[in-house]
């Protein structure tokens, strides 16, 4: 079974997982999440970022000049792709998983649908989410 890497938080910094050239992660992974974590599949990336020890993560790419987001697409090429700096938040409220744009440049999409910008969504297990061009499916266990 392949265990998907594991990012932790230092002092609200994110440490990068590796990335190599692996074939997808099997479905069967997707029901060994642990209580508390969450995986995004990002289209394209062998391996998904996995989350876990946060009530809310700021997702976006580096900037030199402001703090770096929780989980930084850079490496995937968020700029490149139309993600801005800080572009929308996941916040895990009790036994749910919320998403919301945060005023971003090129917006935000759920399942194919523009968000609002600063009005959380719920999302459900594999929920496909866009930061501009950049796309990524949700999966939790809460």
């Amino acid at each position: 079974m392949v265990t998907p890497p594991t990012v932790t938080f230092d002092s609200g910094q994110l440490r990068e997982p590796l990335r190599t050239p692996v074939a997808p992660v099997p479905t069967a992974d997707l029901h060994n999440l642990q209580q508390g974590q969450i995986a995004l599949f990002i289209e394209g990336s062998p391996q998904p970022i996995l989350l876990e020890g946060q009530r809310e993560y700021f997702l976006g790419r580096e900037a030199q000049e402001q703090q770096n987001p929780d989980v930084n697409f850079g490496q995937q090429g968020g700029r490149e792709k139309g993600v801005s700096r800080r572009h929308a938040s996941l916040r895990v409220d009790r036994r749910q998983l919320l998403l919301m744009d945060l005023g971003s440049s090129n917006g935000t999409q759920l399942n194919g649908s523009p968000l609002v910008a600063h009005e959380p969504v719920r999302l459900e297990n594999g929920d496909e989410i866009r930061l501009g061009k950049l796309a990524f499916k949700v999966h939790f266990n809460l």
